[in-house]
């Protein structure tokens, strides 16, 4: 079995949304606790409007983007695609299309299932530039009817 996901998966997928939601509970503890009763601050409707904003935003931007990338590892008969909880595996023929999203080129794919599997009928993951290319050399057969180069958007 090969990692042809990149390193930097698991940092965007776990580590970074537990810093951020760290950091905006550690702020608003804070605050509640350093201005109390002194200057009641989440009185102020701007305040909290603006509480709510930055909380939804991070939280749109983490749902959006960063938890639809999984790790994708590939062998001669099966992807892996795994949450870091969960993996599940899929024949090749289940595949219908593996595409490089020329937003970031060679850098973020889009797998199509021809079904709805355990995470949904489109799977992005982020690859190891080095080892998704030494996959490809490396397995020509498996992925001449399902990969291709450059979609837009």
């Amino acid at each position: 079995m090969n990692r042809v996901s990149s390193s930097l998966t698991i940092i965007l997928r776990i580590a970074l949304p537990t810093m951020w939601a760290a950091s905006v509970v550690s702020l608003v503890v804070l605050l509640s606790w350093s201005v109390g009763g002194r200057a009641n601050i989440f009185a102020n409707p701007i305040v909290l409007i603006g509480l709510f904003l930055i909380i939804a935003s991070g939280i749109a931007f983490i749902k959006l983007l960063l938890w639809k990338l999984y790790r994708v590892d590939i062998d001669d008969q099966y992807v892996y695609v795994s949450n870091y909880f969960r993996t599940f595996k899929y024949p090749f023929q289940d595949i219908e299309s593996i595409k490089g999203i020329s937003l970031l080129p060679e850098r973020i794919f889009k797998i199509q299932l021809k079904s709805k599997g355990s995470f949904g009928s489109v799977i992005y993951f982020l690859a190891s530039q080095k080892l998704w290319q030494d996959f490809v050399k490396e397995h020509p057969l498996q992925l001449q009817d399902i990969y291709t180069v450059g979609e837009k958007g």
